[in-house]
């Protein structure tokens, strides 16, 4: 007998992927607010939009990745939204958010051993590096002077 985790479920496999597209929904959001405390074009700024962008490309991928499987996608957005929104400050924001790009990165980590297919594993491989990529420059940005 296999050790191998038994691929998801038709059913288990799109309600992951909307519960992911719902929370890449929910950090691409409250990033923009997050924006708005930083001076527009300043490094911090830079490196912020670029994660907003990387959230809201990954909506688009998970999208993709739905509809060629013939499941509608979710149009809700992730309880993480209204919990970030809720801390104040730049420091705590950032913390926040590095927390839940690690939750994403844990989730996908965990999932990958089940993804039914190739394309869908590739797709899910590229957003759990761009999140990797993102909590290093957001951990970065809270070791800088940027961020006072």
């Amino acid at each position: 007998m296999s050790d191998a985790a038994p691929a998801f479920a038709r059913a288990e496999w799109c309600a992951f992927l909307n519960r992911m597209l719902e929370a890449e929904r929910a950090g691409a959001r409250a990033l923009l607010e997050f924006l708005g405390e930083y001076p527009r074009d300043g490094e911090a700024w830079k490196a912020l939009r670029k994660v907003q962008g990387d959230e809201a490309h990954n909506c688009v991928v998970l999208g993709d990745v739905l509809k060629r499987v013939g499941e509608p996608y979710s149009h809700a957005t992730g309880e993480f939204l209204d919990k970030a929104l809720a801390v104040r400050g730049r420091r705590a924001r950032l913390e926040y958010l590095c927390r839940g790009l690690g939750w994403s990165v844990r989730e996908i980590e965990a999932a990958l051993p089940r993804v039914p297919d190739e394309a869908g594993a590739q797709a899910l491989t590229r957003i759990c590096d761009t999140h990797r990529g993102s909590l290093a420059s957001c951990n970065a940005l809270l070791k800088s002077k940027d961020l006072v």
